[in-house]
């Protein structure tokens, strides 16, 4: 018979080593997040966030105005969305990071990346190669380059990335980042 100290400390090994294998049988894979439904808003005009329009590629751009700005682009069957927080560290974030990355690569859809790197965007208002970054209104469907980006009263920033099976993303709410 084992004694009431030796069966709390099973109990304890036990509990600790179920949580990881719990992760892991959910595919280690973080739940997505209540997400706004992109097609009930009306889309945006490329006209109005084309920052460069060349025939090698072309990228669109916008920010936010708690100070996010994120560009996006597509060249040679690889898309990539990519935003900033140039003040610090997105609310939240994992590890302090301020930025986030979604990127494809034909049907390769790559997993959210968060990370901390130095952003430097100069004095005045945030541009892309001199054009200045339009602000994207709240209810606006931001879809380009295999990207979608919604702000509202709910979601500071909400952008999906998906290739028909998988979908992947980043959500800014209430003081919170949270990739999926």
């Amino acid at each position: 018979m084992r004694s009431s100290g030796a069966r709390a400390a099973l109990v304890a090994v036990t509990a600790a080593l179920a949580a990881p294998l719990s992760v892991l049988a959910a595919g280690g894979a973080a739940a997505t997040p209540a997400l706004p439904d992109f097609g009930a808003y009306p889309r945006a005009d490329a006209k109005d966030f084309v920052v460069r329009d060349t025939q090698v590629y072309s990228v669109r751009g916008f920010t936010t105005p708690e100070g996010v700005f994120c560009t996006s682009s597509t060249h040679r069957g690889m898309s990539s969305l990519d935003c900033f927080s140039p003040s610090g560290p997105l609310p939240g974030a994992p590890d302090d990071a301020n930025t986030v990355h979604l990127r494809r690569s034909g049907n390769v859809l790559e997993p959210v990346a968060f990370t901390a790197a130095p952003v430097e965007t100069g004095p005045g208002p945030v541009q892309f190669e001199g054009t200045p970054l339009r602000t994207l209104p709240p209810a606006l469907d931001y879809a380009f380059d295999q990207a979608q980006c919604v702000r509202d009263a709910s979601w500071q920033l909400a952008c999906v990335m998906d290739n028909g099976t998988q979908r992947h993303g980043f959500v800014i709410s209430a003081g919170h980042t949270e990739g999926f």
